[in-house]
């Protein structure tokens, strides 16, 4: 196992938890998003890190047709921003760096 397909028991655990919020225990996406912006300026570095790399994967996983109906919104919207990014040089990927998304009839192709 490489370290960067290494989860560790707490990543999972916040994995599960925040699952459950979001699915039924969360009021509002907006005022969780506001409320998380309250924190220390640099555990809001962290946090976003965290949600960087769940953007990323969302991308990866509909650059490769991982997606369904329930969550092409979500998915098509983070390959599009993450595209951006890494174009821009924002964000450094080596895994998505030469991957060009286009959308043809719904699917992703890599130019």
């Amino acid at each position: 196992m490489q370290y960067q397909d290494y989860v560790s028991e707490k990543d999972t655990a916040f994995a599960r938890e925040f699952e459950r919020f979001v699915n039924g225990r969360m009021y509002s996406a907006e005022a969780t998003g506001r409320e998380i912006a309250n924190a220390h300026r640099y555990l809001q570095q962290e946090m976003f890190k965290v949600c960087l790399a769940f953007v990323g994967q969302l991308a990866k996983n509909y650059q490769q047709g991982y997606y369904d109906e329930r969550n092409e919104w979500a998915s098509r919207l983070a390959a599009e921003a993450y595209e951006h990014l890494v174009r821009k040089g924002l964000v450094y990927d080596p895994e998505f760096k030469n991957a060009v998304i286009t959308f043809n009839q719904g699917k992703v192709c890599a130019d």
